[in-house]
This record gives C-alpha cells, structure tokens and sequence, in this order.
C-alpha cells in the first residue's frame, strides 16, 4: 500500500500549497484562449477515437476531459473556490 501514499499529492505538499496550484492552473490555463485551444483538440480527439478508430471509451474520456477544461473554471467559481 506504499505505492498509494506516493499518489497522495498531499503527502509532497502541503494542503495550502495544493490548492493554490489547482487555483492558479484554472485561473491560467483554464481561462481565455487556452481552456478553447485544448477543449478544441480534446473535443476533436474525442471524435477521431470514438469515429475514426472505434475506441469508444477513449473517446468518451477525451469528452469528458474537454469538457471539464471548458467548463471547469466556471463549475469552481460557481462552488466559491476561484476569485474572479
């Protein structure tokens, strides 16, 4: 059960530290023209493996993923956990 505690991103880091990560990733990434260029790629993605290759788990995942890039910082300053 090593192996789990290592997947723990707060036994690395302390819990401030760890949100203000997830923070400043959506209010950078998350937000303006690279939430669109990933969500793009992603939606895209999803569509070629889900078509084009018949993996439609893969497909389904890259869906979800764009997803929750496109909408991600919304659902966060909807739930209070982003500053505008």
């Amino acid at each position: 059960m090593d192996w789990i505690n290592q997947l723990n991103p707060l036994t690395h880091m302390g819990a401030g530290e760890y949100i203000g990560f997830w923070q400043n990733l959506f209010a950078t990434i998350f937000l303006g023209l690279w939430s669109r260029v990933f969500a793009v790629l992603l939606l895209g993605l999803s569509f070629w493996f889900g078509v084009r290759r018949r993996n439609f788990m893969m497909g389904f995942w890259t869906f979800i993923a764009s997803g929750g890039i496109a909408y991600g910082a919304a659902i966060f300053r909807f739930l209070g956990l982003l500053a505008r």
